[in-house]
């Protein structure tokens, strides 16, 4: 492993595959070799020390952090009563929402928004800053977490260029108004596209995702698939592009991170979303065979790109026109439940939890399809023809996704394995 090549990052931990049909000789002597005998550029769980058990507090680190501040203001502003006596609900419902945005592609506006525009009843421009200000602090200390424990898992050149360009789509987002009926709409179909793509690529795509997980080598920028000795005629995208793929893919992100922002802008989340459909079909798609991004590494690193967004969206919405009371009040009840659950919910994203997980997504994004679809678009014809048409053209991409990608590299595959 001390002869990797430059802008290749190792994914530890994934070692766990090396008789897979896609592993060359080089591969396997590498996983032949004795960890101990392996420089890594990033400090793996493994081999953090645990002294006595000494090292599972630094997990919630953040939450020693918090809790302080959170009591002092909540005394000062002898908010109690006002805040747990109104907005218990909401207390309760971050429980699972924060787990969800620490363990999987979803920031937890995608519980914060709906129950606070449909339960509590608040605006939803309330609704995305309170998305925003509690995101800031649990999807922060789910951060951490990956940051100390899982640093593997983080590729720092889809973090950076997603935040980047998330802020911008952000700042445009918060300067345009849009009718809170239009973003009832756009919630309801983002998260219902997302969902529909998040069956499809664990339910179709499972055997190329456990390929890329079994590779200890992924590419730690775009610039790595022209040094890092990736053959670009394995993949016909890649191949067309050529010296230019970096440029291209570098591109893709950006648009994909804008567009992510300005969605942050406008319901809370949705740069996290972005960010991982990104990563699984338009990099992972692109890429020359064997440079494809793990899954574990995408639900990672989007939560990282959620949390900066959260913060950087709090700061611009407190500093430019300030957060309403009932805000504030909704953040004060739920701040010491998404402290503990973001990380929670980030030390569950294991294998053998994974399908749990997925299950219980699919589950609350059919419940609040169904839920926003008949509170709040009721008999608007042209509402439900926009929302079901574009998980139509969403299903329909799928499709040709399976039938030139997914399925010719199967029969790829198996050629090569015959």
């Amino acid at each position: 492993m001390g002869d990797c090549p430059k802008g290749v990052q190792e994914n530890a931990n994934l070692e766990e595959c090396p008789n897979s049909p896609t592993a060359d000789d080089s591969t396997v002597q590498a996983l032949a070799t004795p960890r101990s005998s392996m420089p890594t550029r990033f400090m793996t769980e493994e081999s953090l020390p645990d002294r006595g058990g000494g090292y599972i507090w630094r997990k919630f680190l953040p939450a020693m952090f918090i809790y302080p501040m959170w009591l002092y203001i909540m005394v000062k502003q002898d908010a109690w009563s006002e805040s747990f006596g109104t907005y218990y609900p909401l207390s309760l419902a971050m429980i699972p929402g924060s787990m969800i945005a620490g363990s999987t592609p979803l920031g937890g506006g995608v519980v914060a928004f709906p129950v606070t525009v449909l339960l509590i009843k608040l605006q939803p421009a309330q609704g995305r800053d309170f998305s925003l200000m509690i995101q800031s602090i649990g999807m922060a200390a789910a951060s951490f977490l990956i940051m100390i424990s899982k640093p593997h898992l983080c590729h720092v050149w889809l973090i950076v260029w997603s935040l980047l360009s998330a802020i911008g789509g952000m700042i445009f987002g918060f300067s345009i108004a849009i009718d809170g009926f239009v973003i009832n709409i756009i919630y309801t179909t983002s998260i219902a596209c997302f969902a529909l793509a998040y069956m499809y690529r664990n339910m179709f795509m499972s055997r190329s995702s456990q390929e890329a997980d079994c590779r200890r080598m992924v590419p730690s920028e775009a610039g790595a698939l022209l040094t890092g000795g990736f053959d670009l005629q394995s993949n016909p995208i890649a191949a067309f592009f050529g010296k230019r793929l970096p440029a291209a893919l570098t591109a893709g992100v950006c648009i994909c991170g804008f567009y992510g922002g300005f969605l942050s802008a406008k319901l809370g989340s949705g740069a996290d979303m972005l960010a991982y459909m990104f990563g699984v079909f338009v990099w992972n798609t692109s890429v020359p065979r064997g440079a494809e991004l793990p899954d574990n590494m995408l639900t990672a690193s989007s939560v990282l790109i959620m949390a900066g967004c959260s913060i950087a969206g709090a700061v611009l919405r407190s500093l430019s026109v300030g957060m309403s009371r009932e805000v504030m009040l909704c953040w004060g009840a739920c701040v010491p439940v998404v402290v503990i659950g973001a990380p929670v919910g980030s030390l569950v994203l294991t294998p053998k939890r994974t399908l749990f997980l997925r299950r219980c997504f699919y589950v609350l994004a059919l419940i609040q399809f169904g839920t926003f679809d008949i509170l709040e678009i009721k008999g608007n014809l042209l509402a439900w023809m926009c929302t079901l048409g574009a998980v139509l053209v969403q299903a329909l991409y799928l499709v040709c996704h399976y039938a030139f990608v997914v399925r010719p590299r199967r029969q790829q595959a198996a050629e090569v394995q015959v």
